[in-house]
């Protein structure tokens, strides 16, 4: 095996606490990775003047001393990085799994069919998107299909240059607290992204102001934004809290807090989860 790929696998298994050199001889071993033991203490002395690791000696009662590595921060940073593009790699293969279900079982079309229920076939509506990643643009794809006659928006950042390839859907620059809309045009309105807790109070009002005496809001969130989970996690509450930064972050929106702000502004309030989505509805507007 290469150095850089041996680094990679020292990284991956030097966990959080304190190891040998032999040890880790042992875990690679015990993988089927084979390393001369002198090469290893040579690699090993590398990923520390590079700044991966950091070692110390350790007296003993019963021999010479002994050199403990650890990881230092840089390796930490790297293992995030190589915990990254694991989760990548899964996330992608789960979207092809999602994408290859009948449309009875489809996650977008059950979210979509959450959105359109009783709305007329030539609605007005709005998708705003901190961006626009696959699972919107799925959902998007079925809202062209569930309103052929509809006149459907995609508001995004000024800042971010999005291509969809949707000829029925009419690119718009604008942000969540500006909606580049007239007041009542929307029937619907659906807002997916990293909406901030100081700036959720102007966004509703934004959102109001736009939808119609009969318009809905609809937000889209992944689960994991809206809880916390409590150790110990199973490997899909793991993924989701690695993939979501935002979940120990200050400015996170608390599920009791957004529907209760929701339903300052709307009348009718209701919450759905699809798989790991969360779509919290309001509709009516007050007046």
């Amino acid at each position: 095996m290469r150095t850089p790929e041996l680094k990679t696998a020292i990284l991956r298994m030097a966990g959080k606490g304190e190891f040998y050199g032999y040890e880790m001889h042992k875990k690679l071993e015990e993988r089927q990775i084979k390393i001369g033991i002198g090469r290893l203490y040579s690699i090993l002395s590398d990923m520390k003047n590079e700044g991966f690791l950091k070692d110390r000696w350790e007296l003993s009662q019963s021999g010479p001393k002994r050199r403990v590595y650890r990881i230092a921060k840089k390796g930490n940073i790297a293992r995030d990085e190589i915990l990254g593009e694991a989760i990548k790699t899964v996330h992608e293969f789960y979207m092809e799994y999602l994408s290859s279900l009948p449309s009875e079982l489809s996650v977008f079309n059950m979210v979509s069919d959450l959105l359109v229920e009783n709305l007329r076939k030539n609605a007005n509506v709005a998708y705003a998107a901190s961006r626009f990643s696959g699972p919107v643009r799925k959902i998007l794809e079925s809202l062209q299909e569930k309103f052929p006659d509809g006149n459907i928006y995609a508001i995004h950042p000024r800042e971010k240059n999005v291509q969809l390839g949707m000829d029925s859907v009419s690119l718009v620059d604008g942000t969540f607290e500006d909606i580049p809309m007239k007041d009542d045009y929307l029937d619907l309105l659906v807002v997916t992204g990293n909406i901030r807790t100081d700036c959720l109070d102007v966004g509703l009002r934004e959102w109001q102001r736009v939808l119609g005496v009969n318009g809905r809001l609809a937000i889209i969130t992944p689960t994991a934004l809206l809880s916390k989970y409590e150790d110990p996690l199973d490997i899909g509450e793991f993924i989701e809290q690695r993939e979501h930064p935002r979940l120990d972050s200050e400015d996170l929106l608390d599920f009791e807090i957004l529907s209760n702000e929701v339903k300052k502004y709307f009348e009718h309030v209701n919450v759905d989860k699809v798989v790991h989505i969360t779509v919290i509805r309001g509709s009516n507007p007050h007046t």
